[in-house]
């Protein structure tokens, strides 16, 4: 993740020796990481082409993204424009430079919608989950269930959700880290949780399967964007 600005962009910029050093994109997708190598073909402080290595993931890094290389220890952030799917050439605009932390465990986005009963002294909140990790949880809920601010930074909840029909998490200690507006109607809460041990081995199986899940989704979203369309998938 990455944090206030430290330097400018240019000082970033220079600072990258020649002939360019490999790179590292970095892109949020999900919930998950992509982390994938690349190559500098051209940058200055205004933009910069780039050349990923994998093309499987290539045409989901639309948006921000992130550029890491060993002549500075935080990260270029700039927004994606593809180029050329096939050679995995894209367009960087919108050059920032600010710190980077590495995020310290693996999480996911639910495929379907995971429901979730906030318990807090004798009343229950419902929520919906955002992501998950085996230490922590983002999770939304509209901004009307809680008029009176009792769940804020600080207070400590139980929680009850279903992973999977044979998962049922129950008694799951949780912890409130934060609070952020989103949008006019939710509420954005990030949990710390303190799973106990069979409900991490449970919460870290989902993390395996869905963050395999979502790779093979990339790269049947990549067939279908590259292969030309088949007779038989055409209607008349």
């Amino acid at each position: 993740m990455s944090d206030q600005p430290m330097v400018s962009i240019a000082d970033a910029i220079s600072a990258i020796p020649s002939p360019f050093p490999p790179i590292s994109l970095i892109k949020h997708y999900k919930g998950t990481t992509l982390n994938q190598p690349g190559r500098i073909v051209d940058i200055s402080p205004v933009s910069a082409t780039i050349q990923a290595s994998q093309r499987v993931t290539f045409h989901v890094l639309l948006g921000l993204i992130h550029l890491r290389t060993s002549a500075f220890p935080g990260a270029i952030s700039a927004t994606i424009r593809p180029i050329d799917y096939g050679e995995g050439t894209f367009y960087l605009s919108d050059l920032s430079y600010a710190g980077w932390r590495d995020r310290r465990t693996d999480r996911v986005q639910p495929k379907c919608p995971i429901y979730i009963d906030i318990r807090y002294y004798r009343k229950v909140y419902r929520a919906c989950m955002e992501d998950i990790s085996y230490e922590g949880m983002g999770i939304l809920v509209n901004r009307d269930i809680d008029p009176g601010n009792r769940l804020r930074p600080g207070v400590k909840l139980s929680l009850e959700f279903r992973l999977a029909p044979e998962h049922l998490i129950t008694n799951l200690r949780g912890m409130i880290v934060y609070r952020k507006n989103e949008g006019q109607y939710l509420i954005k809460y990030g949990l710390q949780i303190l799973p106990k041990t069979e409900q991490k081995k449970f919460i870290q199986s989902y993390i395996f399967q869905r963050s395999d899940e979502i790779r093979k989704e990339l790269e049947q979203d990549y067939i279908r964007i590259c292969d030309p369309c088949r007779v038989e998938d055409q209607y008349f």
